[in-house]
Parts: structure tokens; sequence; C-alpha cells
């Protein structure tokens, strides 16, 4: 696309999308203002055309448009409006092409720093002109937020009663807690201006029985016969203990991929094709694993999706179906997202890896855990994930990690609780899982699942205890049993010590409960992969599908 001076990009990014959807705990509150934000959006495109302008992405809280130069500062102000009337509180960060992005250097510098820099630039050089202006443009996005030294701001006094969700703003008036089923009754709380409205766009409407636009889709596309939870309460009731993940996924290296894009056209289709292909995936795994919960009559879904944005996924689930539908849909995203790639532009984009991969961070906890605190954990997990899934650069893969927290603690970064599972030389956790050993590790947590509970927690507590005191413990509980359970359980133990293993570590060793691993610190160490199924089976045992022997 040649540039033309008469049509400029705009590019704009909301600000602080978390703080707004996960403001307060309340089921209606996280969905109304997830679904404000994409009603914005449609307005936001709405105007966009009214002014000449044409999309060219539009999802997750970040567009890209096309629009008439003289029209650019009037669309700026449109957007920032819009989201401030509608949500009364989310901003958005707005900026457009004024002149051409500076001319690349056309003799890269020869030694020194300089040429290091460089090396480092051209890793992620963009292939055409039309990538090194999105670039541009979203380097000014970055940058304009950080400049940023105003809010909306609601004026609290101290005569009023506070908001009794938020806590922060003057309560307005009074609703139930969430919308009551039947006879049933909910108690009353008197909400602030900012979380009324969050309220009422996410309780049912007249035209829609289904709350939410991602949930309604997924309702006209499956049609379940449970109803939508209208609360955290009734999403996990009836799960065994009332546990509750956060599930957040997103693509690897998305943003580097469409910096190779050529044109405007590619990079529109390319987009799109992430963007189905993600909601796509995300909708077969919750149909594949929560199917039969889904078609209870006189239950309710096991879970809420939150967002599908672009390439990105916010799920709040029960926690007994989180890691089967984590694993499921990191399956699907690599073939749904290549097979739509493959089929929009016409054929694979030259330079692309052989496949498109994702991350999938999930944070567990009691149902009445702070969600705001779980997103924080989801988050910094995920980062870890992304970390596993590019740590082999000839072959990226799909990764997925998690935390359970079978007591509160209130905590935003999840590498402080993750160190309890170190024990000096010994770690009691693989995590995180590529996609081929996280397929591994489920098959493994399923038959666990089922073992009664006294084993699993025998077990557990053994590796608690050390190397040898687990070694004991394990072996000594095989070999009472009849001849089938201990080879099934030997089998069983022989596929853990698979999962724990590194490449450069691959032994057959007589009791392959513990691996040699190479520590952060590029020592040996031995870890163990047991936990990690011992608490997810401990978790799906929380399903109402799931039967327990007895001991």
């Amino acid at each position: 696309m040649e540039h033309n001076e008469h049509i400029v990009l705009l590019h704009g990014d909301v600000d602080a999308i978390k703080e707004f959807v996960f403001e307060t705990s309340s089921l209606p509150q996280i969905r109304g203002g997830s679904q404000l934000l994409l009603e914005c959006e449609d307005e936001v495109e709405k105007k966009i055309k009214e002014l000449g302008g044409d999309t060219i992405y539009c999802s997750g809280g970040s567009f890209l448009f096309k629009i008439p130069a003289d029209k650019a500062e009037e669309a700026k102000d449109a957007i920032e409006n819009i989201y401030l009337e509608h949500t009364l509180t989310a901003t958005v960060t707005v900026t457009f092409e004024r002149g051409s992005p500076p001319p690349g250097s056309a003799s890269p510098p020869q030694d020194g720093w300089a040429k290091r820099l460089w090396n480092a630039h051209q890793e992620a050089q963009q292939s055409g002109d039309f990538a090194r202006r999105v670039a541009f443009l979203s380097d000014q996005v970055r940058q304009a937020k950080t400049q940023k030294h105003s809010a909306p701001f609601f004026e609290a006094f101290p005569f009023g009663g506070r908001c009794e969700v938020c806590g922060k703003r003057v309560a307005l008036e009074e609703v139930p807690r969430y919308e009551p089923e039947g006879q049933e009754k909910a108690e009353m709380v008197a909400l602030c201006p900012v979380c009324l409205r969050r309220y009422k766009t996410g309780v049912k409407s007249k035209e829609r029985k289904v709350r939410g636009q991602f949930n309604e889709r997924f309702s006209q596309a499956y049609q379940p016969t449970a109803q939508q939870p209208p609360d955290l309460d009734h999403l996990v009731k009836s799960a065994r203990r009332k546990y509750v993940a956060f599930l957040y996924a997103d693509g690897n290296d998305i943003g580097k991929l469409l910096q190779k894009v050529r044109s405007e056209e590619e990079f529109r289709a390319l987009s799109e094709a992430l963007r189905e292909g993600t909601q796509q995936a995300l909708f077969k795994a919750l149909q594949d694993v929560c199917g039969q919960e889904l078609q209870k009559s006189d239950g309710y879904w096991p879970f809420e999706i939150v967002n599908i944005g672009g390439d990105d996924v916010t799920l709040l689930i029960q926690a007994g179906y989180a890691w089967e539908v984590a694993v499921k849909f990191l399956e699907e995203f690599e073939t749904r997202v290549r097979g739509l790639v493959e089929k929009k532009p016409g054929q694979w984009p030259e330079g692309w890896p052989e496949k498109i991969t994702a991350s999938c961070g999930i944070a567990i906890a009691d149902v009445k855990y702070p969600v705001r605190y779980l997103e924080y954990l989801a988050s910094d997990l995920l980062k870890t994930a992304k970390r596993e899934a590019k740590a082999d650069t000839e072959n990226p893969q799909s990764a997925v990690t998690f935390l359970w927290l079978p007591n509160p603690v209130a905590a935003e970064k999840a590498e402080p609780l993750m160190s309890y599972y170190g024990r000096g030389n010994e770690k009691l956790t693989a995590r995180p899982y590529t996609l081929d050993r996280a397929k591994e590790l489920t098959d493994l947590v399923r038959e666990a699942s089922r073992w009664p509970r006294a084993l699993r927690y025998r077990w557990g507590e053994a590796l608690d205890r050390g190397v040898w005191v687990s070694l004991n413990t394990v072996y000594y509980d095989i070999a009472r049993r009849g001849e089938d359970k201990r080879a099934q359980l030997a089998d069983f133990l022989e596929r853990v010590g698979r999962s724990a293993m590194q490449e450069e570590y691959r032994t057959s060793a007589p009791a392959p409960l513990w691996q040699i691993y190479k520590r952060d610190d590029k020592r040996q160490g031995l870890r163990t992969a047991l936990l990690d199924v011992l608490e997810l089976a401990e978790l799906r045992a929380t399903r109402p599908d799931v039967q327990e022997e007895k001991e």
C-alpha cells in the first residue's frame, strides 16, 4: 500500500482495561464492564465510518483505522468522548499519522554498541512500508500513555454512603447483588454511578437471554440447556469444593508476526484469522470439556467468557475444568488459526514459523478470593508459560502453567508463591508444561482423579518430606496392591517420570519418580511431576462427573 498523504492511519488502545473490568469481584460487574467496552468498539467503528474512514482492525480494546487526514483530529476527540461517556471512567489513548515515519538507515554501523543495536533491530525488522507505519504508531501510543496526567474523577463527600461493591464512590441506587432466579431472593446493595452502569449492562435484557456478547455467541453455536450463572457462587454451584479458576491465554509473538505483513490487506486478513481462530478454539474446548454439565436443565454453565480480544482469552471457570479446557484450547488454537491464516490471505505468509502458538496461565482459588488478585496471578503465570514456549527458538511451542491457592494469600506475583515448591536442590513441580507434555499430563490427571482422596493426600504429603521419604512411601503403597494394580501404578509412575524429564537428561531410571533437571543457576537438581498430577487430580475430582474409588 503506497502512502497517501490525504489518508492516514489512526491507532488507539484503551487504558487500564483490566482495572476497569476487574474493579470488583461481582460477576455482573465483570460481565458488564467487558460488554461496555465491546459496545464502545461498535460505536467507534460507526463514527469512523461516518467520517469517511475504514476499519482495518478493532478488537480487544485496540484498533487501527484509515481516516481522511482532515478528519483525524475530529475522530480522535470523538473516540475519547465515546469511551468516557459510555463507561464514565474508562479512557483511551489515540494517535494518528502526522507525516511519514522516519526512513531507515541506508548503511548499517560496522562495530560497537551501534552495530549490536542494529542487529537486534533487524531481528524484528518490518517487511514493508505498512508494517513500519503501524509499528511507529504503536510506539507513539505507548509513549502517549506514559505522559497522561489526568483521569476521570468522582468527588466522594464524607457524609455520603459509599458504593457497597467498589467502596470508592458515593452510592446512587440499590439493586439486587445478582439477578435472582425464580423465587430466589438476592441481597440488595447500593451502587455508585459507575458500578450501576456496569451492573445494568451485565444483567439480562429483553432482547438477550444470555449476558455478554461472547457468551451469547457460544449459546447460539452450541445451544446449552443449562442456564448461564448469574454470579460466581452459581458458577461453582455443582462443584464439590468451591474453587474458581482465572484462565488467561494469549498468542505467542503475534506482534512480531504482524510486523512481517507486507500490505494493509494482508494485515487485515491475518488479524481477522487470528480473531476467528481464537474464538472457534475456545468455543470448541468449552463444549468438549464441559458439554455434559452444559446439558443439565437444572444446572448452570461452569464458566463465564469474560472476553476474547483478538488472540487473547479471559475466562472464569470451575477449577475442575480449567486445565483440560486450557490444553484443548491450545491444541485447537494451533490447528484452527493456521487453517484460517492459509485460507484468508490464500497462502502461509513468507518468513512465518511453521505454526502459530499460544500460552496460558491459570490461577485457582476459593470463589470468594478477589478476582483482581486472580487476574494479577494469571497474568504473571502467563509470562512464565511464554518463556517456556520460546525456550527452544528452533521449535516454538504452546505452553501452560497453573497455580492453586488452597488457602487465601493476597499476592500480585506468582513467583514468591511458586517458590514454596522448592526444597533446596529439589523441586516438587515440573511446571510450566509445553503442549505435548501437558497432553500427557492430562491423561495422568484423569486417572489419578479417580483414586481415593486419601491416597492422593498421602503421596502429596510424602513428596513434601523429600526424595527418600516419597520414594519409600510411594513404592511401599504400590507393593501392597494386587498384581494388576501394581503393574498399573508402575506404568503410571513411568509416565509421570517422562513428564518431568528435560530433553538433555532423558534416562530410563529404575525409580522414575524424580528426574534430573537443570536449575536456573545452571546446576543440576531433582524434580518431579507427581505433585502437579496430584493437585490437578484433586481439583478435577471436584467435578460432579468424576467418581472416586474407595481406599
